[in-house]
């Protein structure tokens, strides 16, 4: 843990000493990241001595330390280094502990980026989801199916329909579903999110396996393993981003509709712990077992990513689910007014189709990810 205190050259030893005990104390434990504590005005020389790679200055408004910390952020800035401010109410006042957590996050994000793993090949209409460098891993689709018939998950099927509003299946028939997202977990090992090149409409595969693996996806991200489909790989970064910054489970949708101030998002899946309540029902065109058809309440914040193939562009919202008819589309439908950027940027940016998103607002600091990884964002 790394906590340094700065302030103008009159400030005495026994002064610093206190702030630098007492916000040991109210920071969290991380190694990646310098904080510093800017006392008053004056300041920038300690600061600029004291300051590491990834770091996090903490002002207020008394003493002009939070003058000091804005000009010495922008010095570490313009030599390449990570410096946010963190505004306090007053010295002694404690740091908002979820801002903090999200900045260390972010710049863990910059200091080692994501690895991801792809199972199997990305389906055919995925012709702009591939990420450059990536994936870190490639695993064999019928190694993984194979490992998990000899998996069991009769529990795990029990819960999830119970806890359903309604299933048109029992547990036996989803067993072999939740089966599968067992051995996808056993594979991810190692790594910060997968996803899967998968048979939804492949009518062959399905009648032979007799089920689709939507839910395996879906419930993996409530175990902890960031889980996209079709193999696409921006989406995955994009969602492992997210989730990672919020520490929430992200998904990743359709855009089916942009327009005004909406956007309607679709796909045959959400993770069961993102939605008000969920129905299990057939999977599109195929009637197989099984997707997911998720309420969302009206209210909710909502971070929408994806990034480009070189990282180099980024579209990024932000906004409030809200209430849309419906399509004749995917199960899982969710309308999201748009309060940061613009729908029209899901044109204007050109960067494919698969949104992830996060309910939660995580947009300052996925911005200022991307802004340190020297991507332009499309918004608007």
């Amino acid at each position: 843990m790394v906590v340094r205190v700065a302030a103008a050259p009159n400030v005495g030893a026994e002064i610093r000493e206190e702030y630098l005990r007492l916000y040991e104390g109210l920071l969290p434990r991380v190694e990646e990241v310098v904080f510093i504590v800017v006392l008053t005005g004056g300041a920038e020389p300690e600061i600029l001595s004291q300051a590491g790679r990834f770091n996090v200055l903490l002002a207020w408004p008394h003493y002009n330390s939070l003058p000091s910390a804005l000009e010495a952020a922008a010095a570490l800035r313009e030599r390449g280094a990570f410096a946010e401010v963190v505004a306090l109410e007053g010295p002694g006042a404690e740091p908002p502990a979820e801002r903090v957590r999200r900045l260390v996050e972010v710049a863990r994000l910059l200091d080692k980026p994501p690895r991801l793993m792809l199972v199997g090949e990305p389906n055919p209409w995925l012709v702009a989801s591939d990420l450059a460098g990536k994936p870190d891993v490639r695993v064999d689709e019928g190694e993984v199916y194979r490992r998990s018939l000899s998996m069991q998950a009769a529990e795990e099927a029990r819960r999830l329909v119970e806890s359903a509003r309604e299933s048109a299946y029992g547990p036996g028939e989803l067993e072999r579903v939740l089966a599968y997202a067992k051995a996808l977990r056993e594979a991810a090992r190692g790594v910060d999110g997968l996803t899967l090149g998968c048979w939804c409409f492949n009518f062959p595969r399905v009648e032979e396996r007799g089920w689709t693996p939507c839910i395996s996806l879906a419930v993996l991200n409530d175990w902890g393993v960031t889980a996209t489909c079709e193999g696409d790989l921006r989406a995955l970064y994009s969602a492992v981003v997210l989730r990672r910054i919020s520490g929430k489970p992200a998904w990743i949708s359709n855009v089916n509709a942009a327009r005004g101030e909406l956007l309607l998002l679709t796909h045959d899946g959400l993770p069961p712990s993102m939605a008000k309540a969920y129905s299990i029902v057939p999977r599109l065109a195929t009637k197989a077992p099984a997707a997911i058809r998720a309420e969302v309440e009206p209210g909710r914040p909502v971070t929408l990513l994806r990034v480009s193939r070189d990282l180099r562009r980024a579209l990024l919202l932000g906004g409030i689910t809200a209430e849309a008819e419906r399509v004749e589309a995917c199960a899982t439908q969710i309308a999201v007014r748009v309060t940061k950027g613009s729908p029209a940027a899901v044109y204007k940016a050109g960067l494919g189709n698969h949104l992830a998103f996060v309910f939660d607002d995580v947009y300052e600091e996925v911005e200022a990810y991307l802004r340190y990884l020297g991507a332009s964002v499309v918004t608007a």
